[in-house]
C-alpha cells in the first residue's frame, strides 16, 4: 500500500439489535466512500443475529469488536471510548466518522469534504450538526437540566458525584456552555482532538460513572476541555442533514439535494 492509499478516516459504528439497519449503514459506507477508510464495528452483545450477519459480511478493512457485557444506550460513552482508543492505538487515521447504525450515506464525497473542513479549521476538533438543526434552532435545554441535576450538592453527599465533573470547569474556562453538543447521530472527530481527550484521561470512564449523560454531550464537553472547538458541518450549507428519528425530508427530496449523510 502506498502512502497515498493509506486510510485517513476511520468509521466507527456502535451496533445494537437490528441487523437490517446495521447492514444498510455499512453498505452505504462502502458504496459512497471511495476514499481509503477503515471501519470499526462495536457490537453490544446483540442476540438477534446482528453480530453474526455483520461477521458474514465482513470486508478486509473492517474490525469487528463485541462488548464483553451489554452496555446499552446509557453506557454508549464506554463503547465509544473503547472504539476511539482502538483508532488511536491501531491506526494512523487523522479523522473519525462516528455513525449511528441507522444513519445513511446517500452520496459520495463526504470523507473528502470532511478532511478538507478539518484542514481549513484546525481549531475545530468535533464537527457535525451543531449550530442549528436542518429546520429549527437546536435545543440544549434538556441537557442543561441534566447538568444541574447531576452536579447538585446532595449527589456528592450520596457518593454519586459524576466522574465527568472534573472536565466541566476545564471546558467552561474555554467557552463551553452547559448542554451544548454536536448531534451524536453522525459526527466527525479529529485524531488530534481524540489524543487531547485521552491525555485528559477522558477515554477512561469508570463503569460506575454516576451519570446518564448522552455520549454526544460528553464528547462535546471533553473536546472543548481538551482545547478544541465545536463546528457546524451540516444543513443548510454542509453535507449532513439529520433528524433524530426518521428522515428529515422525503427520500426523493434528499436524492435531489446536496446532502450526503442523513
Amino acid at each position: 500500500m502506498t502512502a497515498q492509499d493509506q486510510p485517513l478516516v476511520a468509521v466507527v459504528i456502535p451496533v445494537g439489535p437490528g441487523k437490517e439497519t446495521a447492514l444498510d449503514t455499512l453498505e452505504s459506507v462502502e458504496v459512497f466512500c471511495p476514499e481509503p477508510h477503515l471501519v470499526f464495528v462495536l457490537d453490544d452483545q446483540t442476540k438477534d443475529g446482528t453480530y453474526e450477519a455483520i461477521k458474514r459480511s465482513r470486508r478486509p478493512h473492517w474490525e469487528i469488536f463485541r462488548n464483553a457485557k451489554r452496555h446499552g444506550i446509557r453506557r454508549l460513552v464506554h463503547t465509544l471510548c473503547f472504539a476511539y482508543e482502538q483508532v488511536i492505538s491501531r491506526t494512523e487515521c487523522k479523522l473519525v466518522l462516528r455513525l449511528d447504525q441507522d444513519a445513511l450515506l446517500i452520496k459520495p464525497g463526504i470523507l473528502s469534504d470532511a478532511l478538507a473542513f478539518m484542514e481549513s479549521n484546525p481549531a475545530v476538533g468535533l464537527f457535525g450538526v451543531y449550530g442549528v438543526d436542518y429546520n429549527r434552532s437546536r435545543n440544549f435545554a434538556p441537557h442543561r437540566r441534566l447538568f444541574a441535576r447531576e452536579t447538585a450538592w446532595y449527589r456528592a453527599l450520596l457518593g454519586m458525584r459524576p466522574t465527568w465533573r472534573e472536565y466541566l470547569p476545564m471546558a467552561e474556562s474555554k467557552g463551553y456552555k452547559r448542554g451544548e453538543n454536536v448531534f451524536g447521530g453522525g459526527y466527525f472527530i479529529t485524531r488530534e482532538c481524540l489524543v487531547a481527550v485521552r491525555n485528559l484521561g477522558a477515554l477512561q470512564v469508570p463503569w460506575r460513572w454516576h451519570s446518564i449523560m448522552q455520549e454526544d454531550v460528553y464528547f462535546s464537553m471533553v473536546a472543548v476541555a481538551g482545547g478544541f472547538g465545536l463546528g457546524h458541518f451540516a444543513a443548510p450549507d454542509g453535507p449532513l442533514c439529520m433528524e433524530w428519528r426518521g428522515l428529515p425530508f422525503p427520500a426523493h427530496t434528499l436524492n435531489a439535494s446536496k446532502f450526503k449523510l442523513v
